[in-house]
């Protein structure tokens, strides 16, 4: 791109000193995808756009977007923060997670404006207090889609049984019927109703996750069982999920 300045929507998503005086800000762009930019004096007290870049900040920036290399941010305006986000270590660690699936899934390609709404209304969602483990395994399932990986949570994947007694299979990429279960004796071996919450995750809307009760050891299993298709399906989780689970560890 030139090198004119130009307006853009952006969530803050990382920032790290550089040298003394300025930062890398990383921001999660509705037209561009994720940029770096550099940002010159955000150590200065009298700096107008250190607050402005604070990690899980949003609104609308300016600035000189680089295909190759950093961009260069000029001003910011109508900013606002996800506070309760930047203020609980494990909101915060629920959203960086949320944000390194998103990178993995698109790159540095643009973010579809489906997918980016819908990474905003997950953050507003843990915001306003909504169970951030159950939105980030709603996204998770979800976002298979974008890792073209999705697998088959309509029917058996062997015979397309719709109805009786389920598992997921990794190997053969989704659901598996009790007939069928001969066919990947490694199955997940999960619970109906895990598979039940597997199946609902992968398709209901944000809007309708207040209506989710999911008592805790269901919640571990749920977890448990999205690792296991994560792992050998897309292959690998970004290491912000190794925290998330040492953080559930202090809590056992």
């Amino acid at each position: 791109m030139a090198n004119t300045p130009t307006n853009f929507f952006g969530i803050v998503v990382r920032r790290q000193r550089y040298k003394e005086r300025d930062a890398l800000v990383t921001i999660l762009t509705r037209e561009y995808g994720f940029r770096t930019f550099f940002v010159r004096g955000t150590q200065n007290a009298k700096s107008k756009i250190s607050g402005s870049v604070i990690t899980f900040s949003y609104g609308e920036y300016t600035g000189v977007i680089k295909d190759n290399g950093l961009s260069f941010l000029n001003s910011a305006s109508n900013i606002k923060q996800f506070d309760e986000i930047m203020q609980d270590i494990e909101l915060n660690a629920y959203a960086t997670f949320l944000f390194d699936l998103y990178h993995e899934a698109f790159v540095d390609d643009p973010i579809p404006d489906s997918w980016y709404r819908l990474l905003f209304k997950s953050l507003l969602y843990i915001e306003n207090g909504y169970d951030a483990q159950i939105i980030v395994n709603i996204m998770q399932m979800k976002l298979l889609d974008a890792f073209g990986v999705s697998p088959n949570m309509d029917s058996c994947v062997v015979g397309g049984e719709t109805e009786g007694n389920f598992d997921f299979s990794v190997l053969l990429g989704g659901l598996l019927c009790s007939k069928h279960f001969d066919s990947d004796i490694h199955r997940l071996h999960i619970p109906k109703r895990i598979v039940y919450f597997l199946r609902l995750f992968s398709k209901i809307s944000l809007d309708q996750v207040g209506k989710i009760e999911i008592k805790e050891n269901n919640k571990d299993l749920i977890q448990h069982a999205i690792d296991s298709i994560y792992l050998g399906t897309v292959g690998y989780y970004p290491k912000s999920k190794t925290f998330i689970d040492r953080m559930k560890r202090w809590h056992m």
